[in-house]
């Protein structure tokens, strides 16, 4: 049987050549390294897939956090498939109803009428047009020219396109297809690599 997560992930059982512990893993490879829910890598070579039953107690408790599961795709490089499936998921989710804004309410005829005095509405400043962004996280302005994400990534913009960034934490760089993908905390950069 194998272990399925929320959004149909289906969680492959490896074990290493010489025996042990069965454990959990979103893909086992053709070649190149295996890496397990709990933490483990294996060489290439020295593993093998199997039908039996896991029994790695780090691999079963940790099949149901999907941080975990998520970051063992990324490590086995089949982040691109978890992504895929995830925007799938995200697709086919109800839209939540749109309701009216404050201080406007449906008046007897069911059109709009304002609400006496309605309080001013300061406008946020617009979202960068910044060519590599590729996340949808929202930057918020905090210098002319500088951006600041939720997870404290410092992005500073010149000519429609990156030209510094700041973060004290993991930083993820993947070359795919010509590709330079770069994954600062919450902010994905994407580069063409020549």
């Amino acid at each position: 049987m194998l272990w399925v997560m929320a959004i149909g992930i289906e969680l492959e059982r490896v074990r290493r050549r010489t025996g042990g512990r069965v454990h959990l893993t979103p893909h086992v490879p053709d070649s190149g390294p295996a890496a397990t829910l709990c933490g483990q890598t294996f060489a290439e070579g020295t593993y093998q897939g199997t039908e039996a039953e896991a029994d790695c107690r780090n691999c079963l408790r940790r099949r149901d956090d999907p941080g975990r599961v998520s970051s063992a795709f990324f490590q086995s490089d089949a982040g691109a498939e978890l992504l895929r499936r995830s925007l799938e998921e995200a697709r086919n989710r109800p839209r939540p109803e749109r309701h009216a804004p404050p201080g406007q309410e449906p008046g007897p005829t069911g059109s709009r009428r304002a609400a006496p005095n309605p309080a001013p509405v300061r406008a946020e400043p617009a979202q960068p047009e910044v060519r590599e962004l590729r996340s949808r996280t929202q930057l918020r302005r905090t210098f002319p020219d500088v951006y600041l994400s939720p997870e404290g990534v410092i992005v500073r913009v010149a000519d429609g396109g990156v030209e510094h960034v700041t973060f004290n934490g993991a930083v993820d760089v993947r070359r795919r297809d010509g590709v330079l993908v770069i994954r600062i905390g919450d902010v994905v950069l994407e580069f063409a690599a020549g």
